[in-house]
């Protein structure tokens, strides 16, 4: 019998701390033992450089020396596409018959011509929205065992360089018809089971401490085309999904791996009504029976009014069993605004309606609402930022921004869209919102209708909006304010910036830095406070923390321009943790006050600071001590 030809599939974590599943590996090895017809010729290797991030280089080289690829896949994302590009290239030199075939969101070819030609490893490139089980499937089928090649024009929808590099496309394509048809009732986890549970074996053994994660799918694909969207299996397409028997089945199986987390990958949960409602239900229940400690996240819940119940529904069952690791209600909306949304191709369901269905929820659970919001979308100015401010804020609703990274299978990457709404954006090597080695982004810094500074302001709004409005930092002043004037959080935002903040030495100092964020690749988009990088939606979070300068300064203009009294201002100074009181208790007549912040940090540093901020973001008494009377109460 001729010896196995073997096929690595390779999807490098973010971290070696945080491993996930090999999902992509079970679904396609689970499809191709379906219908293959060369199912006996091909050894499919495990998945163990899977759980090695970049500063584990020569282990994974180990082990594909020890796999001898005939067929390498590698999955690109934004967090691991530097060292996929990496290993592919050693092992094409070191296995130069491999075939080398590249896949996932983190891929040019749509709109750069010299994709082969600046990756020449690379024998074939699978689109990111088309389904990857099909491509293994007739990879293995059509491989030529003689010459070691694939004929790609065999391989549905997948492209590869001609002898001068340029791009071709194979002939064979999938309609959007032909997506609706594709056999997807399986239960990959189900069936790979018993290699998933080695797979597991291996990540304990060589990181005993590290997060497992894992991924279930019950459906694939949107009918929404949002312009900034990349979803796998495509958007604006037909949604198909699994029966509940397979998805039970795949429950089964992730009930039984420890896992800390579990992801729904849908894009539209609930849109199926009581089939999702069922499918949340009886993982409550496998989960109560297997006593697993996991969470759940969820790509996205229904975008249809008439699913506005049904999402309600699956989110009392999460919050009653404590499902998933959020304490609060989210909203999904990236804006208010029409044009906006015309020009992102969403449709958001109406903020009342959601209202009228969720605040119940919310209120019966106690817990708040937020909304998020994208920064810098196609459209969005300036007014417009302070205005969805106000209108959100008039709702009692807490808002939570995302930057746009633009990805380059989306609609909005294309040559045409991005010259017509005039979009800038900035590469960044080492993440953005923090220090993180190898992540590649391209982030949305400026547009039509806002500038690059525009952008900084907005950033550094935000960090004002969660320092004042979210996080209760003299909160008795602020809700004066809000309760003798008419202005609403954008207003006041947008006063505090304009004569506060603008023209200060703090002000000088963030543009000096904004400028080298935007020139330098390799520069996040964090700020100095205190001697330590922070995050710019965080900026006035560690001001306050470490600046009573700061403080000072801002509290008195307040005073002078909304006419506080000073028994509001005592108050709230009395209470207010800074780096100078913090972990300590002090007596103010027959009151105990504990400026120990209890659930908090252990260390008195800016990211301890920030990271109780966002964790408390929404109590509305971050910054706040415990004042007890007669000191009879304990301080946690």
């Amino acid at each position: 019998m001729a010896k196995k030809k073997n096929i690595v599939i390779a999807n490098f974590p973010r971290f070696s701390g945080e491993i996930w599943l090999p999902y992509l590996w079970a679904s396609a090895k689970t499809y191709y033992e379906q219908l293959g017809t060369r199912v006996n010729e091909w050894n499919w290797v495990p998945c163990h450089a899977d759980i090695y991030s970049s500063e584990y280089i020569d282990d994974i080289k180990r082990i594909m020396r020890e796999a001898k690829p005939d067929i390498f896949a590698i999955s690109l994302y934004v967090w691991n596409y530097r060292l996929a590009y990496e290993v592919a290239e050693w092992v094409k030199e070191e296995f130069p018959e491999c075939i080398i075939v590249s896949g996932g969101p983190h891929q040019y070819f749509k709109h750069d011509i010299n994709w082969f030609k600046d990756h020449p490893y690379l024998d074939a490139s699978l689109p990111g929205d088309c389904y990857g089980e099909k491509c293994f499937l007739e990879m293995l089928d059509n491989y030529d065992d003689e010459t070691k090649l694939i004929d790609w024009d065999l391989v549905t929808d997948i492209v590869y360089p001609s002898k001068g590099k340029n791009i071709k496309s194979s002939r064979k394509k999938m309609s959007h018809g032909d997506k609706k048809q594709f056999d997807y009732d399986w239960s990959a986890l189900h069936r790979q089971f018993t290699e998933l549970s080695q797979f597991i074996e291996f990540q304990k053994k060589i990181f005993p401490d590290s997060l497992l994660l894992g991924v279930i799918e019950t459906t694939r694909g949107c009918p929404y085309g949002c312009t900034y969207c990349d979803w796998g299996g495509g958007t604006a397409t037909t949604v198909i999904k699994k029966s509940i028997d397979n998805v039970k089945l795949d429950i089964d199986a992730v009930s039984q791996f420890n896992l800390t987390f579990l992801y729904f990958a849908d894009a539209n949960f609930g849109i199926f009504g009581d089939r999702d409602i069922e499918i949340i239900e009886y993982l409550v229940k496998r989960k109560k029976e297997t006593g697993q400690f996991f969470k759940i996240g969820y790509g996205g819940f229904a975008k249809t009014a008439n699913r506005l119940e049904a999402i309600r529904d699956i989110l009392r069952i999460d919050f009653n069993n404590s499902m998933s690791l959020t304490k609060e209600l989210k909203l999904s909306l990236q804006t208010l605004d029409e044009d906006i949304l015309e020009n992102i191709d969403r449709k958001n369901i109406d903020l009342d309606k959601q209202l009228v269905v969720f605040k119940p929820l919310a209120r019966d659970k106690q817990m708040p609402v937020y909304v998020e919001m994208i920064m810098g979308l196609p459209g969005m100015n300036l007014d417009i930022y302070h205005h969805e401010l106000n209108v959100l804020g008039s709702h009692n609703l807490s808002v939570q921004w995302f930057e746009w990274i633009l990805l380059p299978e989306t609609p909005a990457y294309a040559y045409d869209y991005r010259r017509k709404f005039d979009i800038k954006t900035i590469i960044k090597n080492k993440g953005w919102a923090a220090e993180e080695t190898d992540s590649n982004r391209e982030v949305v810094v400026g547009g039509t209708d806002f500038s690059t500074d525009d952008y900084l302001r907005m950033l550094l709004s935000n960090s004002l909006y969660h320092l004042l409005i979210q996080g209760g930092f003299y909160n008795k002043t602020i809700d004066h304010i809000r309760n003798t004037t008419d202005l609403g959080h954008g207003d006041l935002i947008r006063h505090i910036y304009d004569d506060f903040f603008r023209g200060s030495e703090y002000e000088k100092e963030v543009n000096q830095r904004w400028a080298t964020i935007l020139s330098d690749p390799d520069e996040p988009c964090m700020f100095k406070v205190a001697g330590e990088n922070v995050y710019g939606g965080w900026y006035f979070v560690g001001l306050a923390y470490t600046d009573q300068r700061f403080v000072e300064d801002l509290i008195n203009w307040l005073t002078t321009n909304y006419d506080i009294p000073k028994s509001v201002i005592n108050q709230d100074a009395d209470m207010t943790i800074n780096s100078g009181n913090f972990g300590k208790i002090r007596w103010n007549g027959l009151s105990r006050i504990s400026y120990k912040k209890s659930g908090g940090f252990q260390s008195n540093n800016i990211s301890s600071i920030v990271g109780l901020f966002i964790n408390h973001i929404d109590t509305n008494s971050v910054f706040q001590g415990k004042k007890k009377f007669l000191g009879l109460i304990g301080d946690n």
